[in-house]
């Protein structure tokens, strides 16, 4: 999904403000910090360069990465997703992926620093969308109010385990039908998803994506998977990274669970990338029975040309022999 003219627009005027090597600085600045983060709840983006630097080079990797995570989380279901709560909101990148798929009518964006929540007012005028915006931190956050959507990005790797269970269950709480948490595509991150799920699993809360049943990983320990999602490059990004490509691939990890029983898990989700050879395409499926191989040739046709469109993230009507 293009990341919306807005978002670039606000983006190009913000980042006007700096030389691009000071900024290029900043951002390697904000992936040290998030590199050695221990999980304290230290605070990152801490000036309003290292929110630009944000907002230039990870802003739209968090829209690309929750547009894909939602996507893939509603694919062939009818869902109404009328208001949210995204609690950790940075940018407010995550609104504005939900915005792009759904009529929010109500969004409270809740983010402790003080830069960030500036800018995402900005976006969100920029953008013509409405929201209420809280500075509070994540872990002191009250409401009474229920949200159709509630959603937290990148942010619980950067709280300790107990912190983390209280939020989970003050997010419950606020959840009407589903709650969305995304996270870098690395084997820590995965190995954090995997105990969101069991902790929410212990609590009957019922997990509709990414993984087809809600009990244990079928992966080995030393194994993981997450998916990816292609994020379009600036000249800014593109000097800041060092790169010349025009586009890069953000790996990230997902956990939804859904609270209204208005989504159900798929039954096979495509794990690796499709391995197309002479004739045949191969996956590599995570099924509710466990991970399977399976392959279709050509000669099947409709099936065949199906295949060819999938890609790592995908779900797939798996049909056991």
């Amino acid at each position: 999904m293009p990341i919306p003219e807005f978002i670039k627009n606000v983006t190009n005027g913000l980042t006007e403000k700096y030389t691009p090597s000071n900024l290029k600085k900043a951002s390697s600045l904000l992936t040290a910090a998030y590199e050695s983060n221990k999980g304290d709840n230290s605070r990152i983006v801490t000036s309003e360069e290292l929110a630009a630097a944000y907002c230039a080079v990870r802003m739209p990797a968090t829209y690309e990465s929750v547009y894909s995570a939602l996507s893939h989380t509603v694919k062939n279901c009818q869902i109404k997703i009328n208001s949210m709560l995204d609690v950790g909101t940075g940018t407010g990148a995550a609104f504005f992926a939900a915005s792009a798929l759904f009529d929010i009518s109500r969004a409270v964006l809740v983010e402790r620093e003080k830069n960030m929540l500036s800018l995402a007012g900005r976006f969100c005028d920029a953008g013509g969308l409405k929201a209420e915006l809280i500075r509070s931190d994540a872990r002191t956050f009250e409401t009474s109010e229920k949200f159709d959507l509630v959603t937290v990005s990148y942010a619980l790797n950067e709280i300790d385990t107990a912190s983390r269970e209280k939020l989970l269950d003050k997010l419950s709480e606020y959840t009407n039908k589903l709650l969305l948490i995304v996270e870098p595509g690395t084997p820590a991150a995965f190995n954090l998803q995997k105990e969101i799920r069991r902790y929410m699993a212990a609590k009957g809360r019922t997990l509709v994506a990414p993984c087809p049943e809600t009990g244990n990983c079928p992966l080995p320990e030393n194994d993981w998977c997450h998916f990816s999602c292609r994020v379009q490059r600036s000249k800014l990004h593109k000097f800041v990274k060092g790169g010349d490509a025009p586009f890069e691939d953000e790996k990230f990890t997902y956990s939804a669970f859904c609270f209204d029983n208005s989504l159900s898990p798929c039954n096979a989700r495509v794990l690796r990338h499709p391995f197309t050879d002479k004739g045949k395409i191969t996956l590599c499926l995570c099924t509710d029975c466990g991970i399977k191989t399976h392959t279709l040739f050509k000669s099947e046709k409709e099936p065949y040309k199906a295949a060819r469109k999938l890609n790592c993230g995908d779900d797939f009507d798996f049909k056991t022999q």
